[in-house]
């Protein structure tokens, strides 16, 4: 399955980005993460992940430096389906 989290800085998250990008690609490459967007004005993060249900991505999310400081939080993490653009349908 596939899901979006939104996260929402309360924080200065400088001190924790190199740990923080460590740990995005340990989860990249675990297959887990599959995309990050940073929202233009810094104050969060749009992720795209793969996971069993909604709380295992939570899981895999909560690992992360800025969760573990108390710098972002997730809210809703949605379900998203696959859509093939050549044929117009679920993939």
């Amino acid at each position: 399955m596939f899901f979006l989290a939104e996260s929402h800085n309360t924080g200065d998250s400088t001190p924790y980005l190199q740990a923080e990008g460590a740990r995005m690609r340990e989860l990249q490459q675990a297959g887990i993460v599959e995309t990050v967007f940073l929202k233009a004005d810094r104050s969060g993060a749009i992720i795209l992940l793969r996971a069993a249900d909604a709380a295992a991505a939570r899981d895999a999310l909560s690992s992360l430096p800025l969760v573990v400081n108390g710098i972002t939080s997730f809210g809703e993490f949605t379900e998203v389906i696959p859509v093939d653009a050549a044929r117009g349908a679920q993939a």
